[in-house]
């Protein structure tokens, strides 16, 4: 099956929710999304097919962009709870990318206060040189 143009909203749910889609026509939109850079969208499909090589796709770039939504998403769909070390992996770049709302999520969820604390200096070093 070829597609060759994204669904909108209602076309999407009625796919993922309604229809008896296939597989194989699941992963082929989470391809398409994919391609768009639609990852959340891509997830969806992916997670509905239960490709797991799409999601640890989506849950690599999610890491590599620090999104910490994202990852979460990725990881719920592969069953399991991320370990701390992942966690603080998507916050450090989460802070790096300066995603600082990502990143103070993804480090609680790693446990780390050290970086916790290092992040809120920044942040607030960040305010002030604004404030300034």
């Amino acid at each position: 099956m070829s597609i060759t143009k994204l669904p909108d909203y209602r076309l999407k749910q009625k796919i993922l929710y309604i229809d008896k889609t296939s597989s194989a026509s699941l992963i082929s939109y989470g391809d398409m999304y994919l391609e768009a850079d639609a990852l959340s969208d891509a997830l969806d499909f992916y997670a509905r097919a239960a490709h797991r090589t799409g999601v640890e796709k989506i849950k690599a770039l999610a890491i590599e962009r620090g999104d910490a939504f994202l990852f979460q998403g990725a990881a719920k769909a592969l069953g399991g709870e991320p370990a701390a070390e992942e966690w603080e992996a998507v916050g450090r770049r989460a802070a790096e990318l300066g995603k600082n709302l990502f990143a103070r999520s993804a480090l609680a969820k790693a446990n780390n206060p050290q970086l916790l604390e290092a992040l809120a200096a920044k942040m607030k070093a960040e305010e002030e040189k604004q404030g300034a």
